[in-house]
């Protein structure tokens, strides 16, 4: 599943990138689809922080994201540190008393709060004693309405930025109206990034944010159920290893990558996953996760056998991380570079030598039925019963839930 995530620069006027607006894509193509603006942000959301990582979005700058009004009035921004965003409240919010309150509880926070394409007839003119940003459109405002919006920033000493700045002449202009920021083509037009991600198919999202949410939650539980969600844990991973801290820590479990990640971080990945709708989902890649988690089982018995049962978990990683690169469409050495895995599990499923090998080969073999292979490894595996190990594993993971249906579960259901 390919996904798509547009950055634009916003600079100052001594010409220093302060930040970044972050926009919806859905495609290569460098415009906007018109969908509903609650699915574009948490689409744009779980694609930004999820997918595709901190690292790659934020160079130290804080992200400008746009929420619709039902976003605000559940707090979506509060699943991000006010360090990282900027609010930025979509022009056809109404500035009633509802959403004043909620701003304000924000601004407590210590959220920036931006006014997209502001007018002085727009419907979130109730919120400008509250903003610290009026956003301008350069291409729609009229020099009269322009002198409007100086005196009303410069009544609330907020700072001006004019965005959709196209040429040399808008750039002159802004600057000798005042402007403190600015954003267009003129700088830069949005730059897509890209990535490769596993299709979600489970939505017992829930069900392990409840599990969270129990004073006396049980790590173990919470990591087995995420062990049980091939696009889960793949994207657990990616988060663990894109904080900048840990990129130095190899990870051979689940239950270690929730440790490192800590639970409240945990709660904020699995709240935007939960946000979002499923996408369109084929029998034949459902059928290819179906196969890794049979294929996670099966190596996590065998490994028990071969290595311990210390190893078990790392075993049951091989298993379920062995068809990624099917999955993805992309060679194994691509798909695995932002997971902080271990050495030995990496270089197991790239096919080079580790002490994995073997189990892999087991692993693979027995699904296919392949005897001779496996008679060439009879020593390594003489006191495992090969078919009752695989029995179960298709018995444990035919009980696993992959639901087929959306999963629009959002905060008021958590």
């Amino acid at each position: 599943m390919d996904i798509f995530v547009a950055r634009q620069p916003i600079l100052s006027r001594s010409e220093d990138i302060i930040g970044y607006e972050l926009l919806y894509r859905n495609s290569q193509d460098n415009v906007f689809s018109e969908i509903d603006g609650d699915v574009a942000t948490i689409e744009l959301l779980l694609n930004s922080f999820v997918s595709i990582g901190n690292e790659k979005l934020f160079d130290g700058k804080k992200l400008f994201i746009n929420f619709t009004r039902n976003l605000l009035l559940k707090r979506v921004p509060c699943l991000f540190s006010p360090e990282k965003i900027v609010i930025e409240v979509l022009e056809n919010v109404t500035g009633d008393q509802e959403m004043i309150d909620i701003i304000l509880e924000f601004k407590q926070l210590g959220y920036t709060i931006a006014l997209d394409d502001f007018t002085p007839y727009a419907l979130t003119k109730g919120l400008v004693p509250h903003a610290d940003i009026i956003k301008v459109d350069f291409l729609q405002s009229t020099s009269i309405q322009r002198k409007a919006i100086q005196n009303i920033a410069k009544s609330f000493q907020i700072k001006l930025l004019a965005e959709k700045v196209e040429t040399r002449e808008d750039y002159t202009l802004a600057l000798q109206e005042g402007y403190d920021y600015y954003q267009g083509y003129f700088f830069s037009k949005p730059v897509i990034l890209t990535s490769r991600e596993v299709p979600l198919y489970s939505n017992d999202y829930l069900q392990i944010l409840t599990e969270l949410n129990d004073p006396e939650c049980s790590i173990n539980k919470i990591a087995r159920l995420i062990e049980c969600d091939l696009s889960l844990s793949y994207r657990l991973l990616k988060v663990v290893n894109t904080l900048a801290y840990y990129t130095r820590v190899k990870v051979t479990s689940i239950k270690q990558a929730i440790l490192i990640l800590g639970l409240n971080e945990l709660v904020k990945i699995l709240t935007i996953i939960s946000l979002r709708e499923q996408q369109v989902k084929t029998s034949i890649s459902k059928e290819i996760l179906l196969r890794s988690v049979v294929r996670a089982s099966f190596a996590e018995q065998i490994g028990a056998s071969l290595y311990g049962r210390d190893k078990s978990s790392e075993c049951f990683l091989l298993g379920m991380f062995s068809l990624l690169d099917t999955i993805l469409q992309q060679p194994m050495e691509v798909v695995l570079e932002p997971l902080p895995l271990s050495d030995d599990l990496k270089q197991a499923l790239l096919g080079s030598d580790s002490k994995y090998n073997d189990l892999l080969r087991i692993v693979t073999a027995g699904e296919k039925g392949d005897w001779d292979t496996l008679q060439r490894l009879a020593p390594s595996i003489a006191s495992i019963n090969l078919s009752t190990c695989y029995e179960n594993a298709i018995k444990w993971a035919s009980d696993i839930n992959f639901h087929l249906d959306d999963s629009n579960h959002l905060l008021d259901n958590i």
